[in-house]
């Protein structure tokens, strides 16, 4: 907001998607003079720029810093002269820090002989990917990357096709073969395919229709006992499916244990782990150095450590078993975690998780991880294996991302009914809109998550946050009335 009001606009993927969007929104209008954003700038965002301004000529893939591509390169620069405004447009990398840093002190010594002979000259830092103009001649000039086809054949995708009205199959046979892919990964994409057909068979989440109705829709359907909007969009919802029956429902931890199923099955938000990891080791290395350990050996265990696993021997078993029955499985692996757990365990909101591991410049990211834990929950966990507990865990994440932000759900709802209109962005009527107390369960998870935030603060001395939940009532008041609790029950 600070920035936006200077006519300064941030953009990448750690915001929230209602920020990003809002940018986007007055780039476009023409009220922005500088927009600082990542590489996902350029691509797919219709935003007029007359300069674009590289710090740098390399990135960060997720596992290495490598310098960038012809073809990203071409993406980002390529924004640069706004149409209709512009008959020219700019674009200017900057030199590695040192560099600058470097010819800055050649400059202050002014050619004196004296002056270059004792100057020290500072060095990248270690592990450092440099570019130079050299680097930045070449892109400008350098053909972009062959495409490669990343055609892969995907339970969601034999769904989404054997659904299709007439021969689903025949559809699928004609998908892969018309793929831009050799013929011998034809072959094995048509393996791949009634291997994971058979899986859906065998599990009866698809079954085959009597030769008497094929002409109303087709051989195959859906399991009628499943969800309508029922998907597989991971490679590992099977995974889910099968251990789901292993599960003891009448378990108090059996919500938590499903939660921890769903996020092991899904992409790892990296930097919402490290941070985890950090606070971990944090506290432990404050336990230890109370007991007494030596420095060193505090090290040595604090490097065995890693972020929370729960049920991690339950999941890395079954899921062993699992890839001995499905040789389909391949490199896929699982990856135990726990944040929307984590969350519903401690009854912490949105904004309370982003404060306890300082993600504030990351709330896109938990957002996405949220939502994708949401989908799963709703889309692909059978009715079945819901239970009160359950469905008030999935009534309270669609409540916490639709109230933090509800352009996700807009377009889930937007690709379920293409004629589907989100309701008239109005900030007046907008509390007027929404009734907290329509849904039962989202309600009541909503009002415990608020008693447990008052009670922490209580019990960790902050009056003041405690005294804000609980207005008009003082931080003086409150500290009267715990202090005289403590009195009457001095056991605690």
């Amino acid at each position: 907001k600070r920035f936006l009001r200077h006519g300064i606009g941030l953009h990448h993927a750690g915001l929230l998607p209602k920020y990003r969007v809002l940018v986007e929104q007055l780039a476009q209008k023409g009220l922005l003079k500088i927009i600082c954003g990542t590489d996902t700038l350029g691509v797919g965002v219709n935003v007029p720029i007359r300069t674009v301004l590289l710090t740098r000529l390399t990135k960060y893939s997720g596992a290495k810093v490598a310098t960038l591509t012809a073809r990203d390169f071409h993406q980002i620069t390529g924004r640069a002269g706004r149409k209709g405004f512009d008959d020219i447009g700019y674009v200017v990398a900057m030199a590695p820090e040192h560099v600058v840093e470097n010819a800055k002190q050649e400059a202050k010594a002014a050619g004196d002989a004296k002056k270059l002979k004792k100057l020290v000259k500072r060095k990248p830092p270690e592990g450092f990917v440099g570019w130079s103009g050299e680097t930045f001649t070449k892109l400008q000039s350098a053909a972009p990357e062959p495409l490669v086809s990343r055609f892969q054949v995907t339970h969601a995708m034999l769904l989404q096709v054997l659904s299709r009205k007439g021969d689903g199959c025949r559809a699928m046979q004609h998908l892969i073969a018309d793929s831009h892919e050799t013929t011998a990964q034809k072959k094995a994409h048509t393996t791949r395919a009634w291997q994971l057909f058979r899986s859906l068979l065998e599990r009866k989440i698809i079954e085959i229709r009597p030769k008497a109705e094929h002409a109303h829709g087709g051989k195959l359907r859906l399991n009628i006992d499943l969800q309508d909007d029922f998907s597989l969009n991971h490679t590992l919802s099977l995974y889910l499916l099968d251990t789901l029956a292993l599960l003891d429902s009448a378990s108090p931890t059996y919500p938590l244990d499903i939660l921890t199923l769903i996020e092991s099955i899904l992409e790892n938000p990296d930097l919402i782990l490290r941070r985890q990891l950090d606070a971990l080791k944090t506290e432990k290395m404050a336990e230890m150095k109370q007991q007494g350990i030596e420095f060193e050996e505090r090290i040595a265990k604090l490097d065995e450590l890693e972020y929370p696993k729960p049920q991690r021997e339950f999941i890395y078993g079954t899921f062993a078993t699992f890839c001995t029955l499905h040789p389909w499985v391949g490199q896929e692996s699982i990856r135990p975690k726990s944040i929307v757990r984590e969350m519903v365990e401690n009854y912490v909101d949105f904004a309370g998780y982003v404060k306890l591991y300082e993600l504030e410049r990351a709330e896109g990211v938990l957002l996405r991880h949220i939502s994708s834990v949401h989908k799963v929950l709703a889309q692909t966990v059978p009715p079945a294996s819901k239970n009160e507990d359950v469905q008030e865990i999935e009534d309270w994440l669609a409540g916490l991302l639709r109230g933090t932000d509800s352009s996700l759900l807009d377009e889930w709802e937007r690709l379920k009914n293409p004629d589907w209109k989100p309701l008239e962005d109005d900030a007046d009527k907008a509390p007027e809109a929404i009734d907290i107390t329509k849904n039962k369960r989202e309600f009541t998870a909503l009002i415990r998550i608020e008693i447990f935030r008052f009670l922490r603060s209580l019990a960790a001395g902050r009056y003041d946050a405690a005294a804000e939940l609980v207005a008009p009532w003082t931080e003086d008041q409150l500290l009267e009335l715990t202090e005289a609790y403590y009195q009457e029950h001095e056991r605690l």
